[in-house]
């Protein structure tokens, strides 16, 4: 072999380290508690509707992690103390050139979305904002003109029942693990063809979500 097959070779083997350096994916497991609505009105600090603006994924040099910031415009506060137009939220995981940091069961609020979304703490640096992560995060979709209420797994969202007086070892599971789909226990869902037709607006949502912060 000649000198220049060999440095050919050499070359090719550093491009393909820098390649895989660039593309790398890292996946972390999460397990998350299970959680009632009456739990996610009574311990959220901030209820809010709102649609996703922007995503911005950041590496923040002392620690090394990307973290994800979600800029979120605000049309209602359903419980809170906040007055502002936009809010940032701050989401585990991202992608910076080419490396990607995914927590397994935490989905980001997508660009464009429209939701109502529990946030957990507006001052603590948490790995998902949204209390119970998937079960604080509900989606808005028009359907026939009306704003109905679905799950982040898109499951029509029919009813919101208290639950606080029934026993915790009937009415759930102690742990959800590694969930995106699971809805706070009391949110009834119907996945049927008719679903949909069943699904409270947004408005009866909210309606609901403030009869248990009263209760």
């Amino acid at each position: 072999m000649n000198t220049s097959l060999k440095i050919r070779k050499l070359r090719m083997l550093l491009l393909g380290l820098l390649v895989a350096a660039n593309n790398f994916h890292s996946v972390f497991a999460s397990t998350v508690l299970s959680m009632d609505i009456d739990e996610l009105a009574a311990e959220a600090e901030l209820i809010f509707e709102g649609e996703v603006l922007q995503h911005s994924s950041q590496l923040e040099a002392a620690s090394g992690i990307i973290n994800t910031y979600v800029t979120f415009a605000v049309f209602d506060v359903v419980k809170g103390d906040y007055s502002g137009q936009q809010l940032e939220l701050k989401f585990a995981g991202g992608t910076i050139n080419g490396e990607t940091v995914e927590i397994s069961g935490l989905i980001l609020p997508r660009v464009g979305e429209q939701g109502i979304y529990f946030v957990e703490s507006m001052s603590r640096s948490l790995i998902n904002p949204l209390l119970g992560w998937s079960q604080g995060h509900y989606l808005i979709i028009e359907e026939n003109g009306e704003r109905l209420v679905n799950t982040v797994s898109e499951s029509p969202v029919t009813d919101v029942r208290p639950v606080a007086n029934i026993p915790r070892t009937i009415r759930k599971p102690q742990t959800i693990v590694e969930s995106d789909t699971d809805a706070a226990f009391g949110v009834i869902t119907d996945v049927s063809a008719l679903g949909i037709e069943k699904a409270l607006t947004a408005e009866e949502f909210k309606d609901r979500i403030q009869q248990l912060i009263r209760q």
